[in-house]
């Protein structure tokens, strides 16, 4: 092997050195076309109704039954923070529980109304 002995080396390395530039610089020609043939995938954001959805249904769930648009709300929030989700997931969940806390208040004062206001006898 020519690496044992410096003076072998250094003649190894004379003959050889058009054949080693040459494969540097096809190196690089591969590095730069590299990225062009493969393009880096761009993310597609969704538009700004595609999480309406989640909030018209989370508003129909806490007027149906506000318990479980709550838990439905706090949920959301849950995940949202474990997984690190973007903006619209807390905007969903802080939605949904708010609606439901609504519901659920304002379902409890006629509640509480109703109780009192029946004929005397």
């Amino acid at each position: 092997m020519p690496y044992k002995d410096p003076e072998r080396k250094k003649e190894w390395e004379r003959l050889h050195r058009p054949q080693r530039l040459a494969r540097r610089r096809e190196l690089r020609r591969v590095q730069v076309a590299e990225p062009a043939t493969r393009p880096i995938a761009t993310r597609e954001e969704s538009s700004g109704i595609g999480f309406l959805v989640p909030l018209i249904a989370g508003g129909a769930l806490s007027a149906y039954n506000p318990k479980i648009g709550m838990a439905a709300g706090g949920g959301t929030l849950v995940i949202a923070a474990i997984w690190k989700k973007n903006w619209a997931w807390w905007l969903v969940g802080c939605v949904t529980l708010f609606i439901a806390l609504l519901f659920y208040f304002t379902e409890s004062r006629k509640a509480d109304s109703q109780i009192g206001s029946g004929p005397q006898a």
